[in-house]
């Protein structure tokens, strides 16, 4: 029961597929909304800036060279309606230093442990996404000992890698096939399926199967914890308050095994 009153309360972070979910969202008591933006998201559904509802959070994961920046240099005076940026590039985090609005550290791969993050968190981020590739253990100590409530994930699927090339184009082309945006692969060598989603910005590639942290979380410090990120892909909004309410979908991710950094390692399971 506890579970479920926090789930329904506003420390769920939940991103948007179709702006018609928001309402459905709000009547079972979730009310703090992740958008990817139009030319500064890879791998999520995108917005356009002005189609975005006011006190959202806007998810700006893009690596930016001087053009993206040039062009995010001019969507600035925008920004202040919003609540705060989940961001990637450094740079967001320059340029939005001084104005009023959450900044929130989001390098998948680098909110691994408490010192790095606290850095951060002391010279200006209100926050940071912990990394979905770390233990319970890891997940305990950093959540512990963090000097600012942090974001938890609890539900999504796990990005492998972001990569600023088109892979998916590349690779059509390379074997004349139909020109696709997303697809999914099977990787032979771990027996894993995972899917990739390409834009004009890059490729991201994600796990094809979702994990689930929701009944762990439930373990942890929740005075330590800001929000509760879901990340749903394709999944019908109700089915998302199923889980949320107890439905067991996903795997349990990394929690109880530490991540393989060389392929050789796959042999010892």
């Amino acid at each position: 029961i506890e579970w479920k009153i926090r789930m329904k309360n506003s420390k769920v972070l939940i991103n948007i597929n179709d702006i018609s979910d928001v309402n459905y969202y709000r009547e079972i008591g979730i009310s703090n909304f992740l958008f990817g933006v139009e030319g500064f998201t890879v791998g999520y559904t995108t917005f356009k800036l002005d189609d975005i509802p006011d006190n959202s959070y806007l998810l700006m994961n893009r690596v930016l060279d001087t053009k993206g920046i040039n062009a995010f240099k001019e969507i600035m005076p925008a920004l202040s309606r919003f609540k705060g940026i989940i961001f990637e590039d450094l740079g967001i985090f320059n340029l939005c230093s001084s104005m009023n609005i959450e900044l929130i550290w989001n390098q998948a791969h680098f909110v691994t442990n408490y010192e790095s993050l606290n850095y951060y968190l002391k010279h200006g981020c209100t926050s940071a996404v912990l990394s979905n590739e770390i233990t319970k253990e890891e997940i305990e100590e950093i959540i512990n000992l963090s000097n600012k409530p942090i974001i938890f994930t609890v539900f999504a699927k796990n990005m492998a890698m972001y990569s600023r090339r088109k892979l998916l184009s590349n690779f059509n082309k390379y074997n004349n096939l139909e020109d696709y945006n997303n697809m999914t692969i099977h990787e032979d060598h771990t027996k894993n399926d995972f899917y990739i989603k390409e834009n004009e910005y890059g490729s991201a590639v994600f796990s094809n199967d979702y994990f689930n942290y929701i009944k762990y979380a439930n373990t942890l410090n929740d005075n330590k914890i800001k929000f509760y990120l879901v990340l749903n892909f394709d999944l019908d909004p109700r089915e998302i308050n199923e889980i949320l309410n107890g439905k067991e979908v996903g795997t349990d991710g990394f929690l109880n095994k530490k991540t393989v950094y060389k392929m050789s390692e796959y042999n010892d399971r």
